[in-house]
């Protein structure tokens, strides 16, 4: 009998199975599950590639990431909480610690570079940048230049006054009344000129737009403005550090996203995969808890002066991305005034003129013209312009080839740290590229102080003629000659001015000459430098000083195209 009970077990066992099936379902314990704030939308999974059966289809932009191991990641350090530079010169904030965080999970090195917001999309066109992660909200628009990841914040719509403000804003259309700052080329701009300018409910000069928040922000303080448009999370970083109100909100959202270069199916599998495990496992919930909300506990940037503002309202742009060339620009190197990322800026005595120059690259399509310049953007505090003032290109610049630029600066007298950025911008006053920057302390280092290299310059002479004007030959010897007027009231005379080599490219067999012959007041005289064209073609530029003691007595820059054989 045993043995039967055995035998007809498995069929015992499938009849009370099916027999289950078609009884009542069990009661089931209901456990609390945590509400997600609205900030967070989890994507359907359908939309997402399965995690496990990666498509065998590649792409160059995974591949290039492969091959040198490392993501470049373009991020806009000026919109904080999500990327800023705190008071230590770091670069905290939500996007950074995003951007580490796919690194990680990834097992490749992220290498985060600072881009104009307006520049993301055409830096992933040039592949300057494998991904762009800024606060950028999936439009429509955005979605034809770019591709995006799964969704991982919703940043709802706010609107900021000052904080004797009895300003009360619930219908969007009430923004029509004021003065609105909002940032440049964002889709808060978009959206007051979509729904109040186009319309003719406010007039185009009640719309100011700025390159940076804090600029705008800083207007706002200074009543320049009387609100400004910005998303909520930012909002909320106002009114903890500057007792800012919020007025109004919820007036549209922006979805925002991973942005990476379309036609790029293995790379958007990877990265989909990641925000996918990432939203699912708590991960941007507690990233967004830690830098988004107001309980927070985040890093404090530089203070800024609330009363200071060197920002100018702009027109705004009618689109992301200008129609047919695509603007592009790379920071290659330091060449005066290198400060290590800022782990030490190098000390200029309070008061000071001193020049910095840096080696950028044309990396785009667009030939730059002497209408292009590079401008002042922010800083750590509004001195940190050190009275620098837009350099206009002074040459035509072809992809590819590199410049060197140099601007005037004088360090400011309150002794402390400094760090200022600097953008380019194009003849419509687009702004694209990599962000540069000048840092430097004016606290004395009584230890080892770094001396400038420019003593005082003063209004003594007038350059009026500088050769050569055509391209030279790579290799190939040239005299630069600068003919120069004395316009002091003094003699020039061989034993006490002479001229030197001050930054930029050093292409001459000497760094210093003395003067050859005197130049009484009011005369002109031949500066020339025996000079050798570099190796590569390219945009060079040299910067040479007449000096008299410790009087620096006239700038001599020369910038030389260099051509191939």
């Amino acid at each position: 009998m045993k043995w039967m009970v055995l035998r007809f077990l498995p069929i015992l066992l499938i009849l009370s199975l099916l027999l289950g099936a078609c009884a009542a379902p069990p009661v089931v314990a209901v456990v609390p599950i945590p509400v997600v704030p609205t900030a967070i939308v989890v994507p359907s999974m359908t939309a997402v590639a399965s995690a496990t059966n990666v498509p065998p289809v590649s792409d160059d932009v995974w591949n290039r990431i492969t091959t040198n191991k490392k993501i470049v990641i373009g991020v806009s350090w000026d919109y904080p909480p999500f990327a800023y530079v705190d008071s230590n010169f770091q670069v905290v904030g939500f996007d950074i610690a995003l951007s580490r965080e796919i690194g990680k999970r990834l097992n490749i090195p992220v290498d985060i570079k600072n881009f104009t917001f307006d520049g993301l999309p055409e830096a992933l066109q040039l592949n300057q940048v494998d991904l762009a992660i800024a606060a950028i909200a999936n439009t429509p628009e955005r979605a034809s230049q770019m591709s995006f990841s799964p969704i991982y914040y919703v940043n709802q719509t706010a609107v900021l006054a000052r904080s004797d403000s009895t300003i009360q804003i619930t219908d969007f259309n009430q923004l029509a009344g004021y003065k609105v700052g909002v940032r440049r080329g964002g889709v808060f701009e978009s959206m007051v000129q979509d729904r109040l300018v186009k319309p003719g409910l406010m007039s185009s000069d009640k719309l100011l737009s700025y390159m940076q928040a804090d600029d705008a922000v800083r207007d706002l303080v200074a009543k320049r403005v009387d609100l400004v448009l910005i998303g909520q999370a930012t909002a909320k970083y106002y009114n903890t550090q500057q007792g800012l109100q919020i007025v109004g909100k919820n007036f549209g959202q922006q979805d925002q996203a991973v942005a990476m270069r379309l036609g790029t199916p293995r790379l958007s599998t990877e990265i989909n995969k990641v925000m996918t495990d990432m939203l699912t496992d708590g991960t941007i919930l507690a990233l967004s808890q830690q830098y988004l909300q107001n309980d927070a506990t985040m890093g404090l940037p530089t203070a800024m002066p609330p009363a200071q503002s060197t920002a100018t309202a702009l027109p705004p742009l009618a689109t992301m991305v200008p129609a047919g060339c695509l603007n592009g620009m790379a920071f290659i190197s330091d060449l005066t005034y290198g400060d290590s990322d800022m782990a030490s800026p190098p000390f200029i005595a309070p008061g000071t003129q001193f020049v910095k120059t840096w080696r950028i690259e044309n990396t785009g399509t667009c030939n730059w013209t002497q209408n292009y310049k590079l401008v002042y953007a922010y800083g750590n505090v509004g001195a940190a312009q050190m009275n620098g003032q837009p350099i206009q290109i002074p040459v035509n610049v072809a992809p590819g080839h590199t410049i060197d630029l140099s601007v005037n600066l004088t360090a400011p007298k309150d002794a402390m740290t400094y760090q200022g950025f600097w953008q380019m911008e194009n003849a419509a006053g687009y702004r694209f590229g990599q962000t540069v920057w000048v840092g430097i302390t004016t606290q004395t280092d009584q230890v080892n102080p770094v001396s400038t290299i420019l003593p005082p310059l003063g209004n003594y002479c007038q350059v009026n003629l500088t050769t050569p004007v055509n391209p030279v030959v790579v290799k190939n010897s040239f005299d630069a000659n600068w003919l120069v007027t004395n316009i002091s009231a003094d003699d020039w005379s061989t034993g006490n001015v002479d001229y030197r080599f001050v930054s930029g490219t050093s292409i001459s067999d000497k760094t210093a000459y003395d003067l050859p012959q005197t130049i009484k007041s009011g005369k002109s005289g031949n500066f020339i430098v025996n000079m050798v064209a570099p190796n590569a073609p390219g945009t060079y530029s040299t910067l040479w000083a007449i000096v008299s003691g410790n009087k620096t007595l006239c700038l001599l820059t020369m910038n030389v195209v260099v051509i191939a054989k």
